[in-house]
């Protein structure tokens, strides 16, 4: 073939195509968020500051998102579904201080374990008996990062007790 003839079919391909096609990524930001039913569990993301918004079944939280499920860890008692809002344990993940918030429509027995992620019980609070409200810090410096467990008993005056477990993970 003649090299004449090879650079002008080159040339005319190349100008006579000019569509060309890519593919396009655009960058999103997406902030941390979750949610749950009764087949599915999402999430995205997890970052150190605590909010948390909930709107018509949607939920965004930019501290740790706590798992509906138990299959990862076996833990069956999940905190805040047996709690609610009763309880809440934060800043969560923490450094140095984890600060505990329990409020309560009626008296009770309060206490609950700190455990390290070999099952090993590092801190036992029993809070005795409460009326209505109770809070209580816990210094977290001195244990290692990783994944722990607070362990949260309540036995009202009337009715049945209530055991809740929440996963901390200590930076």
């Amino acid at each position: 073939m003649n090299r004449g003839i090879f650079y002008f079919i080159l040339a005319f391909s190349a100008l006579s195509y000019t569509k060309s096609y890519s593919q396009i990524m655009t960058p999103y930001a997406l902030n941390n968020g979750g949610g749950y039913s009764s087949y599915m569990e999402w999430s995205l993301g997890e970052s150190v500051s605590i909010a948390n918004f909930i709107a018509s079944g949607y939920s965004l939280n930019t501290g740790v998102l706590q798992p509906m499920t138990s299959i990862v860890t076996a833990i069956n008692e999940y905190g805040p579904a047996v709690f609610g809002n009763q309880i809440t344990i934060g800043p969560n993940p923490t450094s140095n201080l984890l600060h505990i918030k329990a409020r309560f429509n009626q008296a009770g027995t309060l206490s609950f374990q700190l455990i390290d992620a070999k099952s090993t019980i590092v801190f036992t609070q029993e809070a005795g008996t409460i009326f209505s409200s109770y809070e209580k810090d816990i210094l977290m410096e001195q244990y290692p990062s990783g994944i722990f467990y607070m362990k949260v008993y309540f036995k009202p005056s009337t009715g049945s007790a209530k055991t809740g477990i929440y996963k901390i993970i200590k930076l």
